[in-house]
């Protein structure tokens, strides 16, 4: 089972950290914990979404759909362009993502959305819960 947690920080503090991702305003989020099996994280502060994308996609749940979407992409080796794919669809999809590709995704504090992608283990749990701390959140994936 993979267990951690996501913190917030700035790219020196979380740079030791392979599943990363940066956020626009230059902080990190992290995935700090095992990597008993291949994690993915993507972020995204929740905004308003550029109007080409909206037009394409709708704004419901936007950034929870791309912080998944970008998840499958890391995990999977597709190209960056796939993204466009997932997106017209429903990235939790079988034939979309593979069976192999497990998300889950949380809002963190200052409207932060974050999806963490994993393939499998045996016997794994899924679910992400806080911490005690501001910026660190427990996850059992």
């Amino acid at each position: 089972m993979s267990r951690g947690r996501l913190r917030v920080g700035s790219d020196a503090e979380l740079a030791g950290f392979r599943a990363r991702s940066h956020l626009h305003d230059g902080r990190v989020v992290a995935w700090v914990g095992s990597y008993d099996v291949p994690v993915a994280v993507d972020a995204e502060v929740e905004r308003t979404v550029p109007a080409a994308l909206a037009r394409r996609f709708g704004t419901d749940g936007f950034w929870e759909r791309w912080t998944r979407a970008e998840c499958v992409v890391k995990l999977t080796g597709r190209g960056v362009v796939d993204i466009v794919a997932l997106m017209a669809d429903d990235p939790d999809r079988d034939d979309r993502t593979g069976p192999e590709v497990s998300l889950s995704t949380v809002r963190l504090p200052g409207d932060i959305v974050v999806s963490i992608g994993r393939l499998p283990d045996e016997g794994s749990l899924r679910g992400i819960g806080r911490s005690a701390e501001d910026c660190s959140f427990a996850c059992n994936l």
